[in-house]
């Protein structure tokens, strides 16, 4: 189990016995490993991964070779005046508003969070703050790697990868719901008003914590005193007293803010409906996979690419990926490689769609006749502290019952409620990303900042160079915005006094390119091939997916499931699982 708790903090993940001869020591109960501390320590690093992540996958570049971001003293404050224009000084203008409902915002999160994790860390490697130069790409190639398998299989919310160590396998275990085995474990909110949904007799609506198996004494104090300190630091409180608002999930970074939280609840509560239809743990894993995965083909990536672009990947089984397995990929298996000019670049267009403030229900948004409404929107610190990370803002263990999200208000855009709108994918950010909550001080708190400067460490190729390479391969009509659109607004200036308007860095180019291709309503045509290239390619990889579970190897859909209504939609998800009408 990986439990990963803010970006560029600390990941620990407890990995089982290590094997001896590669220069690694153990750390406590179940050999907990600080990634941090082994990054650079083997003369062999394919053998770190495979003992710290042994259900893991590999990092590396769909462009070896192609040119990068020219060193130069100056490049990390040039960066730094770059992304410091990228931010906005009103919080959320109107005319900032995309026509994309703001589930897509943080659905994409969860796709990350559920692929990827070990670029946003701060280790020797991949170290952002200060006078930063960048890492050839060989040796990011063969000491970064990636601590989630790289399928999009839901190990983030399952949490059984194989390979644990004790701790994290008695957790994974801990996940299920202790009676009824089939289902996972939930938890009703503290009591205050509440929304609507979820309606009784199944008020579930929180993720389970620490202090609440604490209480029942399924973990004691005597088992997370003999843990690393390392994972002391994730579980106990600088007194040694549990950390008893900490979720007991997959991915602790889904209990970052509030809006993918609920949305990972609202998937622990699809899993359980589904088992209500079908009766067992695995067939309904298996149906929430295929539907998972079949809902981001055919409606994630056409509301975020550009839809023809997105037809074309899917006929063409998504060429740029194939290749890219070919080369670092091994068939049959269920670790799939990660190009970095996604993970790290391309795949972070969403934070430009980050809102200052979401209509999140009656209570913190527009209020409904007969609610007891608290404020009209719900900000993106509160968003923060209600969680476990913000420790509930000192509310308790549970998420009060009045934060439970309304989902209709994300789901579906109305004109005449603004914040109900995920922001355009553009080159303008909101205010917060400038001043991250619950993050370390200095660069990791400047979103903007922290992915031009990992951009620049890992050595990305430019944005010119990826789209030479596309238009030379798979894509030949790949072709670049002009020189005047690239180079426009404040943040334009900025890059090209900096003179990278010829060799660009790829997640500025990606959103400015979206900005002026697509006024901000979906990606362009260099981030629609690497966004949709790259999440069709793990589907059709994975012979386990539902694009091979069809009829004669023909994709699966969601009228094959036997459920009375197909889930054939985000939409329709939610209502399955009891979060929307």
């Amino acid at each position: 189990m990986l439990f990963t708790f803010g970006h560029g903090q600390t990941i620990v993940v407890d990995t089982g016995p290590v094997p001896a001869g590669i220069g690694i020591a153990a750390a406590g109960q179940g050999d907990v490993i600080p990634l941090d501390a082994v990054v650079e320590t083997a003369a062999r690093p394919g053998a770190i991964a495979a003992a710290i992540a042994p259900a893991g996958g590999t990092f590396a570049y769909y462009f070896p070779g192609a040119a990068t971001i020219p060193e130069n003293s100056g490049t990390p404050d040039a960066l730094d005046a770059i992304a410091n224009a990228m931010i906005e000084e009103d919080n959320d203008p109107v005319a900032q508003n995309s026509t994309i409902p703001p589930i897509f915002t943080y659905l994409g999160q969860f796709i990350d969070h559920d692929i990827t994790a070990g670029t946003d860390r701060d280790s020797t490697l991949s170290v952002i703050a200060g006078p930063i130069v960048p890492i050839p790409q060989t040796d990011v190639e063969a000491g970064l790697f990636n601590l989630r398998d790289g399928s999009l299989r839901l190990d983030s919310v399952y949490g059984d990868t194989i390979g644990q160590g004790p701790f994290a396998t008695k957790l994974s275990k801990l996940m299920r719901h202790p009676t009824l085995t089939h289902k996972m474990r939930l938890a009703i909110p503290a009591p205050t008003d509440a929304p609507p949904l979820p309606a009784e007799p199944d008020r579930a609506a929180d993720l389970p914590r620490l202090g609440f198996l604490v209480e029942r004494g399924d973990i004691t104090q005597a088992e997370l005193d003999a843990l690393s300190p390392e994972l002391k630091k994730t579980f106990l409180n600088p007194d040694g007293t549990p950390y008893e608002e900490r979720a007991i999930i997959g991915d602790g970074r889904n209990d970052e803010n509030l809006l993918v939280a609920q949305l990972h609840m609202s998937m622990l509560r699809f899993h359980n409906k589904l088992v209500d239809a079908v009766g067992d743990f695995e067939a309904a894993r298996k149906l929430m996979r295929w539907h998972y995965q079949w809902l981001i083909v055919n409606e994630y990536l056409p509301t975020v690419c550009d839809p023809a672009i997105v037809a074309d990947v899917v006929a063409r089984k998504a060429p740029l990926y194939a290749e890219f397995f070919a080369a670092h990929g091994a068939e049959g298996s269920t670790q799939l490689p990660l190009p970095l000019e996604f993970s790290v670049a391309a795949f972070r267009f969403g934070h430009s769609m980050i809102r200052g403030s979401y209509d999140h229900n009656r209570f913190f948004g527009e209020p409904v006749p007969g609610s007891n409404n608290i404020i009209d929107s719900a900000d993106f610190g509160l968003l923060f502290d209600f969680t476990g990370n913000g420790k509930m803002k000192g509310t308790g263990i549970k998420l009060p019952h009045n934060w439970v999200i309304e989902w209709e208000r994300f789901v579906a855009i109305d004109p005449t409620r603004p914040r109900r709108a995920a922001r355009k994918i553009d080159t303008h950010l909101a205010p917060p990303l400038k001043d991250m909550v619950n993050e370390d001080p200095g660069v990791f708190k400047h979103l903007a900042q922290r992915n031009l400067r990992r951009g620049y460490r890992l050595s990305l190729p430019t944005a010119q160079a990826c789209i030479a390479a596309l238009a030379g391969g798979h894509y030949p009509t790949m072709a670049a915005i002009s020189n005047a659109d690239l180079i426009s607004g404040q943040s334009g200036q900025k890059l090209d006094a900096a003179g990278l308007a010829y060799a660009t860095p790829l997640w500025f180019y990606v959103l400015k390119e979206a900005e002026v291709a697509a006024g901000g309503q979906h990606l362009g045509p260099l981030g629609s091939v690497l966004v949709a290239d790259t999440l069709l390619g793990l589907i059709v990889q994975d012979k386990q997916s539902y694009w091979h579970g069809g009829a004669n190897g023909t994709p699966w859909s969601p009228t094959d499931a036997g459920l009375a209504q197909p889930v054939d939609s985000l939409k329709a998800m939610l209502r399955f699982a009891g979060m929307l009408q």
